[in-house]
């Protein structure tokens, strides 16, 4: 009878056999995590508006305070409503043009006007919102203070309203600056997608090798001419073709999600994103494989695969409360970050991996990623060796 020293096709089977609806589950979950995020990123990006305003809230309230400045003078009654409103647009051509004659740095006209109020009103603040905001700039403009005699305007009310509320405003000039995508990003990256494959690595990974050797099913697998060098490099191959299955199911359903649902895709950045992930979930599966491979009781390898993995994951989230994005928002604490240089997920450089396709490549991940693979291999091979030379209760 032949004897099978390399790869074991029956125990490949019989693994994926038993493992079936957990992939299924956790690869389901992890594609509807993918959607999900890429429909929240989409939501994110449409309420931050790309569109800059500003030249067109600079346009229209250089018209406002024309119209503001000529009513005080001729006792007039101009406005932006009557001027959208009337089809006669005589007189406000005529104050266009007297007031531009009067300064090399105006030039208004009637469409003019038009255009600065029709680029505002397509954005999400709102027509009426810009023209209640001008009030107030125009009346506090040359308003001082009764007591301290300084300027009071607009900018100046809101802080000091801030300030009463117990909001920094600093905080608030932050907030403006965070980058809500790479926010984003992380959290999907580091949680979303990486608890269903997780799960998948500590159950799988447990019940590979150390779960038949704990139950007795192992004595009947080394009986049959496949010896334990096909053992544990079929199970090995499993485990490592697996994940890679289920992140290769999460970067198409990102691609389709992307495309169906933003309109754009950024092929290179989410193939360095999504290769950095199995990376990842690859030195994880190693850390479950050698504490399989080491152990003869179940309960023991979990402790150790699973209880590393479990502690990283939390590290992860400790870590990320200690993020930039996270400590600008006024939710994180600088002094969190340490975390992630308690856990592989640290290694897996989310921002640099995400510069991949742009102008700028940060190459800072290319070290980190080595650093998972040596884990990986590192503990594949080990787990692989101690396995065939231990003692084995059969």
């Amino acid at each position: 009878m032949k004897t099978t020293k390399i790869f074991s096709w029956p125990l490949m089977k019989q693994s994926i056999s038993a493992n079936k609806v957990l992939v299924i589950a956790c690869t389901v979950i992890l594609c509807l995590m993918t959607v999900v995020t890429a429909f929240a990123g989409n939501l994110i990006g449409s309420t931050s508006d790309s569109t800059d305003y500003t030249d067109a809230q600079t346009d229209f309230y250089s018209y406002l305070y024309v119209l503001a400045s000529y009513n005080e003078m001729a006792g007039t009654e101009l406005s932006y409503e009557d001027f959208s409103e009337t089809d006669d647009l005589t007189q406000y051509d005529t104050v266009f043009e007297m007031m531009s004659a009067q300064s090399d740095d105006l030039d208004l006209s009637s469409e003019g006007f038009a255009e600065a109020a029709d680029t505002l009103s397509q954005s999400e603040v709102g027509l009426d919102a810009y023209i209640s905001n001008f009030e107030y700039v125009y009346a506090l403009g040359s308003v001082q203070g009764c007591f301290s005699g300084e300027d009071l305007d607009v900018e100046s009310l809101m802080t000091s309203m801030l300030e009463m509320m117990g909001v920094s405003t600093d905080l608030v000039e932050t907030m403006n600056e965070m980058d809500t995508s790479a926010m984003l990003n992380q959290m999907y990256f580091t949680i979303m997608s990486l608890l269903p494959i997780l799960l998948f690595i500590i159950f799988a990974g447990n019940a590979l090798v150390v779960d038949q050797v704990d139950k007795g099913s192992m004595a009947y697998i080394l009986s049959t001419p496949t010896k334990r060098s096909a053992v544990v490099i079929t199970q090995a191959v499993y485990m490592i073709v697996t994940p890679l299955i289920m992140v290769g199911c999460g970067f198409l359903t990102k691609l389709i999600a992307c495309n169906v649902i933003v309109g754009e895709v950024e092929v290179a950045k989410y193939a360095a994103l999504y290769g950095g992930l199995y990376l990842l979930t690859e030195a994880m599966a190693g850390i479950c494989y050698l504490a399989s491979c080491i152990f003869n009781l179940s309960k023991y390898a979990l402790a150790l695969g699973g209880g590393l993995n479990i502690w990283f994951f939390v590290c992860s989230l400790l870590g990320m409360f200690g993020s930039e994005n996270m400590v600008n928002t006024g939710m994180g604490v600088e002094e969190l970050g340490m975390f992630n240089r308690l856990s592989l997920i640290g290694l897996f450089d989310i921002d640099a991996l995400g510069t991949v396709g742009s102008g700028a490549v940060d190459t800072a991940f290319v070290p980190k990623l080595i650093a998972l693979v040596v884990v990986a291999v590192a503990c594949y091979v080990i787990g692989a060796v101690r396995f065939q030379k231990k003692d084995l209760p059969l």
